[in-house]
């Protein structure tokens, strides 16, 4: 048995994976996320601010003084889109490997997406003609079988960017809202070879959905693993949700994270719009995702 630990260094969030390592088994010991918007204005500014650095280093601080309580052996490090995208995120990145003498592995698209598919694909059976989706902050990536084969595509959007452009103002008007839609669909991959599959949400967006679905008082990830939404119970959430200012998003929906209420409405939109253009009937939501697949990868 080896105790390892995985950190997503990602758009929206930083997250943090303790677990023991027992033939290939992954046993959680400790997971957690916290919002840290690195990907804030970034669109705009193409730098990563020095707010988002004050608040990433916070979460780090916290996060590694856990892992030396649990005695931590090993620790993979990924950054993704906010750190790929910065015209600045070499010293981002510089500034976090000084301040905790580690090593930060910055992937691209595809690869974040391989990684994904390892964590998710340990938590089902033989399972076929899936797809993987995983929304982030500035990116979406969509993982899939074909021909024996897992094929990783990365597209160029996410719930950070898309309430930059279109829900800077909350609830949305109808004529945002259009927007926003026309440019997921332009966005997305052609339906020919999406259609029918089965799909699997992963991260925040599709976590937070499965709350929302399942009225969580409490954020609880164990009673969200692997819960299937249907498409009528996605669009009805979508609709509810769209009309809502973000107060009454954090006083609707006890199990999501507050900081969430400034992007949730267009990772649902995003959601409600992937289900509908590739014609599947319902998702199933993943708590295993890319920080099991660092694990993975490593052992």
């Amino acid at each position: 048995m080896v105790k390892v630990a995985s950190i997503d260094l990602g758009s929206n969030s930083t997250r943090l994976l303790i677990a023991d390592l027992t033939d290939g088994i992954i046993s959680p010991i400790h997971k957690e996320h916290q919002v840290t918007r690195m990907g804030d204005n970034l669109t705009k500014s193409k730098n990563i601010s020095k707010e988002s650095i004050k608040r990433v280093l916070k979460v780090l601080s916290r996060f590694f003084k856990t892992i030396s309580f649990n005695g931590v052996e090993n620790i993979q490090i990924v950054g993704t889109a906010a750190l790929r995208d910065a015209d600045n995120s070499e010293d981002v990145i510089e500034v976090i490997q000084k301040k905790f003498d580690v090593e930060i592995d910055i992937v691209t698209g595809e690869e974040e997406g391989v990684l994904t598919s390892l964590g998710v694909l340990h938590s089902f059976e033989n399972i076929q003609n899936f797809l993987i989706v995983d929304i982030g902050g500035r990116s979406t990536e969509f993982i899939y079988d074909k021909n024996n084969k897992i094929i990783s595509k990365s597209l160029d959007i996410g719930v950070v960017s898309l309430s930059e452009l279109f829900f800077d103002k909350l609830p949305p008007s109808n004529e945002s809202t259009k927007k926003a839609i026309e440019v997921i669909n332009r966005t997305l991959l052609e339906s020919s070879d999406m259609e029918n599959r089965l799909i699997i949400g992963v991260a925040g967006t599709f976590t937070s959905l499965a709350s929302i679905f399942l009225k969580q008082d409490r954020f609880n990830e164990e009673e969200i693993h692997l819960t299937e939404i249907s498409k009528k119970d996605i669009f009805e959430i979508n609709n509810s949700i769209m009309q809502m200012t973000e107060a009454q998003i954090i006083t609707n929906f006890k199990g999501i994270d507050p900081k969430r209420a400034k992007t949730i409405q267009s990772g649902i939109l995003l959601a409600n719009e992937i289900i509908s253009k590739y014609n599947v009937n319902s998702i199933k939501v993943s708590n295993s995702d890319i920080l099991e697949g660092l694990i993975l990868k490593k052992y």
